[in-house]
């Protein structure tokens, strides 16, 4: 396989890059997953800050719960996570053509009727979070539908060059956050689908505090902002495992409400959005970022 233009101007780097994401294939999935989810535990029961905030967040969200509860849970949140990533290092170069078809579905009459939207040059703003593996999601629905995937750059240039590769290889288009709200109404207004992750406290965004796990959380309202201006539904879609599958789910939509004004129907639709995330990180709760802040 040839060196990808992405990786062509890191020189010696991104060669070595390609090798080593290469030798990834000769690594089985379920071996990874296996492998990846021991290394993570272990690096759970590690004292540091990640791990610490991991535990702290837990409890601020099941308070009723134990000490044991939240450490346990802790363990498997970095346990699901290491094995997430080095599942999805051995998969990298599989075709995403192929793994579709072991995907568990949920909520496939709710993708149907966005894709319907989609062919008729309608924008859908899907909204995804950091639970399960939301890099999978986007390698996926490219596949079934063209999507534009809105996220940050990467502070190291080879890795932002990496995630963009990936996003892209499959026919996505990715927009930085940084480029302003232009580029995005202009892709929403074409009729393709935009994906994003509006699920962390970014200060430098517009936000605002809507509950989440009982408590005021500062969460973007950038996403719901660009459903209002381009007049397009709003779409909850999410990747997890369940019982050793992925699960694709995909939620329904939520029109935002007009006759309350901008302001406030862009509040109220933040606050729906991660109500319904909230609802199925509960299902699996060792499968977000709970040390995030």
């Amino acid at each position: 396989m040839a060196l990808p233009p992405a990786f062509q101007p890191f020189g010696w780097r991104g060669r070595l890059l390609w090798a080593v994401l290469r030798s990834g294939r000769m690594l089985p999935p379920q071996l990874a997953w296996r492998l990846g989810s021991s290394l993570g535990r272990w690096w759970g029961h590690l004292p540091g800050r990640d791990q610490r905030r991991c535990r702290e967040h837990l409890a601020r969200a099941w308070p009723q719960q134990r000490r044991d509860w939240h450490r346990h849970q802790s363990h498997n949140c970095f346990a699901h996570f290491g094995g997430m990533a080095l599942w999805t290092f051995s998969t990298l170069l599989r075709s995403p053509h192929t793994m579709h078809r072991d995907l568990v579905w949920e909520g496939h009459q709710h993708f149907a009727q966005s894709k319907q939207l989609a062919a008729q040059h309608q924008g859908v703003l899907t909204i995804s979070g950091h639970l399960g593996n939301w890099e999978l999601l986007a390698r996926m629905i490219g596949v079934l539908t063209p999507v534009t995937v809105l996220g940050k750059r990467m502070r190291q240039p080879m890795a932002d060059a990496l995630v963009m590769w990936l996003r892209e290889q499959h026919g996505n288009q990715s927009i930085y956050q940084d480029a302003g709200m232009r580029p995005c109404l202009k892709a929403l207004k074409s009729g393709r689908m935009m994906a994003t992750l509006p699920d962390q406290d970014i200060s430098r965004l517009p936000g605002a505090f809507v509950p989440w796990f009982g408590h005021p959380a500062y969460t973007p309202i950038g996403p719901a902002l660009m459903a209002w201006l381009a007049k397009v539904p709003l779409q909850s879609t999410f990747c997890y495992r369940r019982g050793g599958h992925w699960v694709l789910h995909w939620g329904p939509r939520f029109e935002l409400d007009r006759s309350l004004g901008r302001d406030a129907a862009v509040v109220k639709a933040t606050a729906q959005l991660m109500a319904y995330q909230e609802a199925l990180v509960r299902r699996v709760p060792d499968q977000w970022v709970w040390w995030h802040k």
